[in-house]
């Protein structure tokens, strides 16, 4: 039970570290000098998620932080990366999901108002605890990803939907990655409505099959954001999917299926 507690509570933590650095200073006098506005350009993003089934808890977090003018489009960045789950066995959930390691990475990106982004990068990993899918070793990785999203609070609408995909080459695992989702909602437009409806579909594929990560799915759900929308969110899905190659799956799991996802996920630009 500790083991769970800890994500969760570094997740509470960084909201609650976030909202108190955006309270405004208690002095009655307005400073003399107008500052700067915060370089925002980052992106922090962990979850802790329980799937059914594969009986596994995977926690995951991903930290990228550019450095340099924000008005240039072209910038490098420092990357801290981290997977670990609760099944270490290997060869039953996605190679890329209980393979456990943790890494650095120093790396250049192209990014536009459009929400692409390019980038290339290069560290080095080490793997946590006793086993991991892939040993320690350099890790570059390079691709593009594109994010856009309508409606929701940000234009007072209930409605919201949004777009992430992304092309990712990794030499951890000689493989390139592609991930496309689309998930639409309903939530009403005020930042501290704890409840949101969605439906998400998500398409992977990679070039090795035996890593299990071709596969289609099709997510119905329900988010709590006990903290208002720029929270952490509580997410309980229940997911229909399908692979998509004809590799040999392992002995227990079916072509198609469906899973139960409960997730505590945050996301915050940095």
């Amino acid at each position: 039970m500790k083991y769970f507690l800890v994500p969760i509570a570094l997740v509470v933590m960084l909201h609650a570290a976030r909202v108190l650095a955006a309270e405004p200073a208690t002095s009655p006098a307005p400073s003399p000098v107008a500052s700067a506005a915060p370089d925002r350009a980052g992106f922090l993003y962990t979850y802790l998620e329980h799937t059914s089934q594969y009986r596994d808890t995977v926690f995951s977090i991903d930290a990228y932080k550019p450095f340099g003018s924000p008005s240039h489009a072209v910038r490098p960045f420092v990357d801290l990366f981290a997977n670990d789950d609760t099944r270490t066995g290997g060869g039953v959930v996605p190679q890329t999901l209980n393979d456990n390691y943790a890494g650095l990475a120093l790396g250049l990106q192209f990014t536009n108002s459009a929400g692409l982004r390019a980038f290339v990068q290069g560290g080095a990993t080490t793997k946590i605890g006793s086993i991991a899918a892939t040993p320690s070793g350099g890790d570059l990785r390079g691709g593009l990803e594109y994010y856009r999203e309508w409606g929701g609070a940000a234009e007072r609408k209930a409605a919201y939907g949004n777009f992430f995909g992304d092309g990712i080459y990794y030499s951890r695992y000689h493989d390139l990655q592609f991930y496309e989702q689309v998930e639409i909602g309903s939530t009403p437009p005020l930042q501290s409505h704890p409840v949101t409806l969605f439906a998400r579909g998500v398409l992977a594929l990679d070039t090795h099959p035996y890593f299990y990560g071709n596969y289609a799915e099709m997510t119905l759900g329900v988010r709590l954001t006990p903290f208002g929308l720029r929270g952490p969110a509580i997410e309980l899905g229940g997911v229909a999917g399908t692979y998509l190659r004809g590799n040999l799956l392992p002995i227990g799991i079916s072509k198609t299926y469906v899973d139960f996802r409960p997730t505590i996920s945050y996301g915050v630009n940095i």
